[in-house]
């Protein structure tokens, strides 16, 4: 079983007992004097940035493997990933079991920047926001040229992610303003899966976007499932949004692909 379907195999156990990838939205602080932030779980991949002792940061999921505890970390607002760093390095509110802090419904524990990470290979080179894609240019797509259109609001999913099921209401929504003229940025769906899994899953939310299927999302460089990435028209990546989105950061989106 491939690394990225292990961690989805695992995401039902939340519920029942402790995981070895824990979906946050917790703040942690540097603790040490200096915190190197890398762009993979492991002190091999890219150091992208250097923390000082107290800065201030969101957790976005904790995950435990051969190389320890290593915490996924984004800016203190979270606008923008940062990579990932040894969870020993920061000062940690303690772990509330998940169902208890949610309320045990799975509804609940689903809502908040938590994403399915996928497997890649690639390394992932900084942008002008170091740590995240923001500042990157991607290739076009097989059949999709980002100059058709000034702006591209890229959804990158997959089937067996929860966050993406639950986030289909969103996205209908953004095919509903696109089609009204409300957004002017054009919507692009992206999916590794075929068309026919991808066409079920789209039915099933009464979303109605362009899609590309069959598309490897190590293209995109995607750190994760669900990922919004708006580009302008040569492909650079303007902004970058990870993981299920609470109503404000939906209500971000609207605002930057407007």
């Amino acid at each position: 079983m491939s690394s990225s379907n292990l961690w989805c195999a695992l995401i039902p156990l939340f519920l029942l007992v402790p995981s070895p990838a824990s979906p946050q939205d917790k703040k942690g602080t540097v603790k040490v004097e200096s915190l190197a932030v890398y762009s993979k779980m492991s002190t091999e991949s890219d150091v992208v940035r250097t923390l000082a002792q107290g800065t201030v940061v969101r957790i976005l999921l904790t995950v435990t493997g051969d190389e320890g505890t290593w915490c996924g970390i984004a800016n203190q607002d979270g606008s923008s990933r940062i990579g990932y760093v040894p969870c020993s390095g920061l000062d940690r509110p303690k772990d509330i079991p998940l169902a208890a802090a949610q309320g045990g419904s799975l509804p609940q524990i689903l809502v908040g920047s938590s994403f399915t990470p996928v497997h890649t290979s690639k390394q992932q080179t900084p942008g002008s926001e170091t740590g995240s894609l923001i500042g990157q240019t991607l290739a076009p797509l097989p059949g999709y040229s980002w100059s058709r259109y000034p702006k591209t609001l890229v959804i990158a999913i997959r089937r067996g992610c929860p966050y993406c099921d639950a986030s289909l209401p969103f996205y209908r929504q953004l095919g509903e303003h696109e089609r009204s003229n409300m957004l002017r940025a054009h919507v692009l769906l992206v999916m590794p899966d075929d068309a026919s899994t991808g066409s079920r899953l789209l039915s099933k939310g009464d979303v109605e976007v362009q899609g590309i299927f069959g598309q490897d999302l190590e293209a995109l460089e995607v750190p994760g499932t669900p990922t919004l990435l708006l580009l302008d028209s040569s492909g650079r990546i303007e902004r970058e949004w990870i993981g299920q989105l609470t109503p404000s950061g939906e209500q971000d989106v609207m605002t930057a692909a407007e």
